[in-house]
């Protein structure tokens, strides 16, 4: 008998039978499907403990604040709220800090997903703070609800739109806490304008007159923002 024989016999012995139904085995197998809701909540629980710390000291210097009457408490709330822009950004930029985009394009949900979701979560802790800190303050000082809330949202669109764009540059990506940085001078020209009565009775002015066109057009800037970054996050990864 020649040795191609003999492997011939043994692979016909010891070879494993040809699997049957095979295909319809394997449709059967599905992942778990997950809600868009669970999964912005398991997004959250991954979310650093500062952005929550950062957005409970906010509310409750609002609410402080306003109780006791301090002068300057909306002002101080308007500064506060660029540094939860910032921490968005930050937050997005997670997966590039600790070498995690090639882990996280490989996982179920896409980098896309993830970073919207991030997005998502920390824009709702924002709308969140916005929502109890811009009633409580116009209470407490006289002033309508929608200004007051429009001029603490203002400063968090801007320092999104402008952190957003520099992301995407070369700098931007090289640098890692450009946003923060857009935050402290937005911070600094909220102060800034406070000591100059000619311009913040001029931003006043403007704001009750043009304050909702002028929101609404940061707002669809964020937006637009927003889908550029998520579109290309995994080509600038």
């Amino acid at each position: 008998m020649r040795k191609n024989d003999l492997n011939d016999l043994l692979a016909d012995a010891f070879n494993a039978p040809e699997p049957k139904n095979k295909k319809e085995f394997l449709k059967t197998i599905r992942p778990r499907e997950v809600s868009t809701m669970k999964m912005l909540v398991q997004q959250a629980s991954y979310i650093r403990i500062s952005v929550w710390l950062l957005a409970a000291a906010i509310i409750i210097l609002a609410i402080a604040g306003s109780l006791a009457m301090i002068d300057g408490t909306e002002k101080t709330i308007a500064s506060l709220m660029p540094f939860t822009a910032a921490i968005a950004v930050l937050e997005m930029k997670r997966s590039v800090k600790y070498n995690m985009i090639e882990l996280e394009m490989a996982t179920r949900y896409s980098l896309r997903s993830v970073v919207l979701a991030r997005l998502s979560v920390i824009g709702l802790v924002a709308m969140i703070v916005l929502l109890v800190s811009a009633p409580v303050i116009a209470a407490a000082f006289g002033g309508e609800v929608i200004y007051t809330a429009m001029h603490i949202l203002i400063p968090y669109l801007i320092t999104m739109i402008v952190s957003l764009r520099i992301e995407r540059t070369i700098a931007g990506r090289q640098t890692g806490y450009t946003s923060l940085a857009v935050a402290a001078i937005v911070a600094m020209s909220i102060y800034w304008a406070s000591f100059n009565q000619w311009l913040i009775i001029r931003l006043l002015e403007a704001v009750e007159k043009w304050g909702v066109a002028i929101t609404l057009i940061l707002i669809a800037l964020t937006v637009m923002e927003q889908w550029k970054t998520i579109n290309n996050v995994e080509a600038f990864a």
